[in-house]
């Protein structure tokens, strides 16, 4: 795969430390490499569990996940910043991030355990309490693993950050393979792998800064990182919505079985979200240290966006050609009706990947706000488009409401991208030309 992508000519970044095929190609292998453990993984899952039973764990893994989109304060993304912009401390955000895991996991498992059984039924459907519980553990490792693991990419040292996201998929895979072996498979046996992954994740992390932490020498203020990362934390509190607004419609509208139906084909389909998360996790970092030369910098973000949908509207199409037979079979004939809403939910994933790109390019540039309003314009076409098709189309209308609003926000965000590199075209002529003499 690496050797592919730099068959591709994307050529290096603007200041020329990094080959961006080779380092892309090597991304996407990984994520490929990932994917590949986690979608095993879930048809052992699938199969076993059957549609309700996936619905129930798919229903649970959201009280940890909506925890980690809502509490995560952006600072995953304030490191990759900080850190790429040469500004940052490794010693002091570990510090600040196991400080502030504890400090975030010891509230909700209050507010969990002051729960009501009803009041957990509520919000969960199908959940008691006690696995309510269990599950909220998973979301202290959620926030580690992620704030850890981000400081590679934030330090450019792509090959390591690799190297160790390899590790949650990898022990998830073989934890889950040992319970389909021994038929051990439930709900809160899968939870636990879940824990087991984000676990090893984090100590792996963990291990590796402590060897590169030497490296960094600039000044980090608590301030600046805390107020950076929320302004990302917003537009992704907002776009975390937007994803699972429909699942948790779907669940509160259509019950388990649905749910198990519709979260199968939205994890399917985000599969072929490998190629852009590969590229944008390149994009971000080096839009943040390649900032002042917009120029080189648009150039690099065309070439990666223009390879980005073609490879994934390539994927797509070949996915919808083979969904009708591959689903029933891999999955068993009980998720058939995974089929349609999968297939429904292809052009927003081809039309979202291009847009991830141009969207991580702004981020690393600072306009975060233009993220957050494209996070809301999206989640606001969710929701009403979702309210009128769920009911008439079930999981389909949901894939259906999703597909639109992923299409109209991309419009929206490549199309104010395009302005501000105008702008910053026009500002860095205009300083070439003051410099010149007169």
């Amino acid at each position: 795969m690496k050797t592919l992508f730099a068959a591709c000519s994307l050529g290096r970044s603007p200041d020329s430390r990094l080959n961006l095929s080779a380092t892309i190609g090597a991304t996407v292998a990984r994520q490929i490499m990932s994917g590949s453990l986690y979608l095993a993984a879930t048809c052992i899952i699938a199969r076993t569990l059957g549609p309700a039973g996936n619905g129930i764990l798919a229903t649970a893994l959201l009280l940890p996940q909506a925890l980690y989109a809502f509490l995560n304060l952006g600072l995953g993304a304030s490191h990759v910043y900080h850190l790429s912009s040469g500004v940052g401390n490794p010693q002091r955000m570990r510090t600040v991030n196991w400080t502030l895991a504890l400090l975030l996991w010891m509230a909700v498992a209050l507010v969990v355990a002051a729960s009501s059984e009803r009041q957990i039924a509520t919000y969960l459907p199908g959940i008691h309490k006690g696995l309510a519980l269990y599950a909220s553990v998973l979301f202290p490792l959620l926030l580690l693993a992620a704030w850890s693991s981000s400081m590679f990419r934030g330090q450019r040292d792509y090959s390591t950050y690799n190297k160790t996201l390899l590790v949650h998929p990898f022990v998830f895979f073989v934890a889950v393979a040992v319970l389909g072996v021994t038929g051990s498979v439930n709900v809160v046996a899968v939870l636990s792998c879940h824990i087991m992954g984000q676990l090893s994740l984090w100590l792996m992390s963990e291990s590796r800064l402590r060897k590169i932490e030497p490296r960094a020498a600039g000044h980090y203020q608590l301030f600046d990182a805390i107020s950076f990362g929320l302004r990302a934390h917003v537009s992704n509190v907002i776009t975390f919505l937007h994803y699972r607004l429909a699942l948790y419609l779907v669940s509160f509208m259509l019950g388990a079985t649905a749910t198990g139906i519709y979260a199968l084909a939205v994890q399917l389909a985000e599969v072929l979200w490998l190629f852009s998360g590969a590229a944008s996790a390149i994009v971000f970092p080096e839009s943040a240290a390649n900032s002042r030369s917009p120029d080189a910098l648009e150039a690099m973000v065309k070439k990666i966006a223009t390879l980005v949908v073609q490879v994934t509207l390539a994927g797509a199409l070949v996915a919808a050609a083979l969904s009708p037979f591959a689903i029933p079979l891999a999955f068993g004939k009980d998720f058939r009706d995974s089929v349609a809403p999968f297939i429904i939910l292809l052009p927003g994933i081809v039309v979202w990947s291009y847009m991830t790109i141009i969207s991580n390019a702004l981020a690393g540039m600072g306009y975060q706000k233009v993220n957050i309003q494209g996070a809301l314009l999206c989640l606001a076409i969710n929701v009403v488009c979702s309210l009128l098709a769920i009911p008439v189309l079930g999981t389909s209308g949901a894939a259906l409401a999703s597909t639109v609003a992923f299409s109209i926000t991309a419009l929206y965000t490549v199309a104010m991208y395009r302005k501000i590199m105008a702008a910053k075209r026009a500002v860095a002529v205009g300083a070439r030309e003051c410099q010149d003499p007169c």
